[in-house]
């Protein structure tokens, strides 16, 4: 099946990946093609690929509300991608990415508030960092999908939180 991806500064890979048998499959992004084998560990997001001749653990979530939101971490390092199917992208999921649509940011984990990057009235552009969670000892920029103007800041640094809780709630800017 074909993907798009979009990671935080907009940029885009296409990508397919074919089942060749049971966990093994054939990923092709940008004309370099790699066998892949996935196992899943937990059925909680934990996974053990092998991607060519090398190994890693991965922590796969989706963001609260947006299953087309990826965060994936590899040893300490955290991803956050947008991944639509070639079924997606034909229904027109992305026909309107950008500001234009009520939003409400959420915790994608239990954690700290370390920092606070937004106010109330400010604008903010899609994938723009507006709050930084501090979880197993990483701090993680949580941003927002389709940007818009900061209507409430729900969080103030030191607080804890817990999975699912609402950061910030965004609303559409006035001028389109």
């Amino acid at each position: 099946m074909k993907y798009s991806i979009e990671n935080r500064a907009g940029q885009s890979l296409e990508g397919d990946v074919v089942e060749v048998e049971g966990g093994r499959y054939q990923v092709r992004v940008d004309g370099e093609t790699l066998e892949a084998d996935f196992a899943d560990v937990d059925r909680l997001g934990q996974c053990a690929v092998l991607l060519g001749d090398r190994s890693f653990g991965a922590s796969v979530e989706t963001e609260a509300g947006d299953e087309t939101h990826l965060v994936v971490r590899i040893a300490g390092f955290s991803y956050s991608f947008r991944v639509f199917d070639e079924r997606e992208l034909a229904a027109g999921v992305l026909d309107s990415p950008g500001p234009g649509r009520a939003e409400v940011v959420r915790a994608a984990m239990p954690g700290i508030i370390v920092g606070v990057k937004v106010a109330a009235g400010e604008r903010v552009e899609p994938g723009a960092p507006l709050v930084v969670l501090e979880a197993m000892k990483m701090q993680n920029e949580v941003g927002s999908v389709h940007g818009g103007v900061v209507a409430e800041v729900r969080v103030a640094v030191g607080q804890t939180v817990s999975a699912g809780a609402a950061l910030v709630r965004l609303e559409p800017p006035t001028d389109g």
